[in-house]
C-alpha cells in the first residue's frame, strides 16, 4: 500500500509540472496549440510511471480518472488558458477517460495500455503540429471537419515509432506474435480514428482504438493485417499522387483495403486490385466524351471516402466475418460486392458513350444519357465484362472457375439494383434553370436543385451500398 500512496503522490505532482510547464509556455510567447502539447504530451508519457510504480490496479486509474472530473470543471470555468479549446470540445476530459479504461482494460498486458496511450500522445500531437504547420491538401471527414493528408500521415508515422519502441521494451504480448506488422497495424487504425474525431472525440477513439488492436488481434491474423495496412497505404498514397484518390479517398483505402488485403487472402486481394485499378482507368479514359453527362453526377473523377467506403465497405465486412467465423461464403460474399462494384462502375463509365439512348428500367422510355436509373445495352455489355474481369481476376488468385457464372450473375444483379433504386427512390434533382434532372443538390449552374423524385437520404454512396450488398448476397448463397 505504501508503495502506491507514493505512486499517487508521484503521479499527481508529476501532471502538475507538466500543466505548469504549459501555462509557462503560453505566458512566455508560444502558441496555444503547442502550450497544449506540452501538456498532453508530458501527461501521456506518464503511462510507463503508471505501470511502473502502481502495485494496485484500483489505485492505478485515480490519478487519470480525477483528471477526467477536473478537467471538465477547468474546461467549463476556462480556468487555464494553455489547455482552452471550443465549448463542445471535451478533448481534455476524454484523453483521461480513455487513459483510464486502458489501464484498467489492459492492466495484464503494459504494452497495450502503453502502446494506446503513446499513440495519443506522440502520433496526434504530431498530426495536430504537423497538420497546422505544413498541411496543404485537406479533407473533410465527420461533421464537416477539415483534416490534412500531411498530418495524417505524420500520425501514422509517429504512432508506428512509439508503439514499436513500445512493444520492443514492454511485455505483455505473446512471444511469437510479430512487432512490426502489429505496430504498423495500430498506427494506420490510430490515424484512421483520428481523422474522423469530431470535438475532441479523437482523443478517445485513438487511444482506445489503438490499445484495442494491441491487446485483441492475435499473432495468426497480426502479419496479416498489419502488411494489408502497409500496402493499402501505399496504394493509397500513390494513388492520391496519381489524383485518382482525394485525401479522404486514401482514408478510404484504408478503411477498405485493410481487411481485405490482411484477411482475404490472395483471392481478396487480386479482386479488390482488379476493381480499384480497371474503374479508376476507366474514369480518366474518354473523359472528354463523358464530361457532360458526368457533370449531372453527385461524385466523378477522384474518389473520396465516401465513394471507397460506399464501394468497398461491403467487402471489407465481409472479410472480416470471414476471419472470425471460418465460414468460406463470406469469402463469396466479398467478391459478390466487389464484382458488382465493378460491374455497377464499368456500365457507367462505358454506358454513357453508347449511341443509342438509354432506357429507365422501371418504363423503358428513352432518356437523356446520364439519367438516374437508366440502363442501355453497351451499359448491361459493360457491367457484365466488368464482373467478369473481377472474377477472372480471383480465378488466377486461386478460386474455383465454377465460381464465374455466378459472379458475373451477383454483378449484372447488383448493378441492375443500382439501376433500380435510381429511377425510383435514390435522391433526385431538378435545375429549373437548365431544364436539367441532376444528382447534384446544387447544379454546375450554381443554382440550388430542387428535389425531383426519391428520399432525400438516399444519396449516390447509399445506393451504392445497397448495390454491393445486393451483389454480396447473391454470391454468398451461391
Amino acid at each position: 500500500m505504501s508503495q502506491d500512496i507514493q505512486a499517487l503522490l508521484w503521479s499527481y505532482g508529476y501532471v502538475g509540472v507538466c500543466v505548469a510547464a504549459g501555462e509557462l509556455a503560453l505566458r512566455l510567447g508560444l502558441s496555444r496549440e503547442l502550450a497544449r502539447k506540452i501538456i498532453h504530451v508530458g501527461v501521456g508519457f506518464w503511462i510507463f510511471g503508471t505501470l511502473g510504480l502502481f502495485e494496485s490496479r484500483a489505485l492505478a486509474v485515480v490519478p487519470s480518472a480525477t483528471a477526467a472530473v477536473a478537467n471538465w470543471y477547468i474546461h467549463r470555468k476556462r480556468l487555464l488558458k494553455s489547455v482552452e479549446a471550443e465549448p463542445d470540445n471535451l478533448g481534455t476530459v476524454w484523453f483521461a477517460v480513455a487513459y483510464s479504461a486502458l489501464v484498467w482494460l489492459a492492466w495484464d498486458k503494459p504494452a497495450a495500455a502503453a502502446g494506446g496511450v503513446m499513440a495519443m500522445a506522440v502520433g496526434d500531437a504530431l498530426a495536430s503540429l504537423v497538420g497546422r504547420r505544413f498541411g496543404r491538401h485537406r479533407y473533410e471527414t465527420l461533421g464537416e471537419r477539415l483534416k490534412s493528408l500531411e498530418g495524417s500521415l505524420a500520425m501514422c508515422a509517429g504512432t508506428f515509432v512509439a508503439v514499436l519502441a513500445v512493444l520492443t521494451w514492454m511485455p505483455g504480448l505473446a512471444p511469437d506474435m510479430p512487432r512490426v506488422p502489429l505496430a504498423l497495424l495500430c498506427a494506420v487504425v490510430a490515424t484512421c480514428a483520428e481523422a474522423l474525431g469530431t470535438k475532441g472525440r479523437d482523443n478517445l477513439w485513438v487511444p482506445l482504438a489503438a490499445g484495442a488492436v494491441l491487446y485483441l488481434v492475435p499473432p495468426v491474423h497480426a502479419w496479416g493485417l498489419g502488411m494489408g495496412a502497409g500496402i493499402a497505404l501505399a496504394i493509397g498514397v500513390l494513388s492520391w499522387a496519381r489524383g485518382s484518390l482525394s485525401p479522404s479517398g486514401v482514408l478510404g483505402a484504408l478503411l477498405v483495403g485493410t481487411p481485405v488485403f490482411g484477411l482475404a487472402g490472395a483471392v481478396g486481394a487480386a479482386a479488390l486490385l482488379g476493381f480499384f485499378i480497371s474503374s479508376s482507368a476507366l474514369s480518366k479514359t474518354f473523359r472528354a466524351r463523358k464530361a457532360g453527362v458526368e457533370e449531372e453526377y453527385a461524385k466523378t473523377g477522384t474518389r473520396d471516402l465516401g465513394q471507397a467506403l460506399a464501394n468497398g465497405g461491403v467487402a471489407a465486412g465481409a472479410a472480416v466475418l470471414l476471419a472470425v467465423t471460418g465460414d468460406a461464403r463470406y469469402s463469396l460474399a466479398m467478391l459478390g460486392a466487389l464484382v458488382a462494384a465493378n460491374a455497377d462502375t464499368w456500365a457507367t463509365e462505358l454506358g454513357v458513350l453508347s449511341r443509342s439512348p438509354p432506357r429507365l428500367v422501371t418504363t423503358l422510355r428513352q432518356v437523356p444519357p446520364g439519367t438516374s436509373g437508366a440502363v442501355s445495352g453497351a451499359g448491361l455489355l459493360a457491367s457484365t465484362a466488368g464482373a467478369a474481369f473481377v472474377g477472372g481476376m480471383a480465378v488466377l488468385a486461386g478460386a474455383p472457375v465454377a465460381l464465374i457464372p455466378w459472379l458475373v450473375l451477383a454483378g449484372v444483379v447488383g448493378s441492375l439494383v443500382d439501376s433500380l433504386l435510381g429511377a425510383t427512390v435514390q435522391d433526385v434533382r431538378w435545375c429549373d434553370a437548365c431544364s436539367r434532372e441532376t444528382e447534384r443538390r446544387v447544379h454546375r449552374c450554381g443554382r440550388s436543385a430542387r428535389p425531383l423524385r426519391g428520399f432525400s437520404w438516399l444519396g449516390n454512396d447509399t445506393v451504392n451500398v445497397v448495390a454491393t450488398a445486393a451483389g454480396a448476397l447473391l454470391a454468398f448463397w451461391a
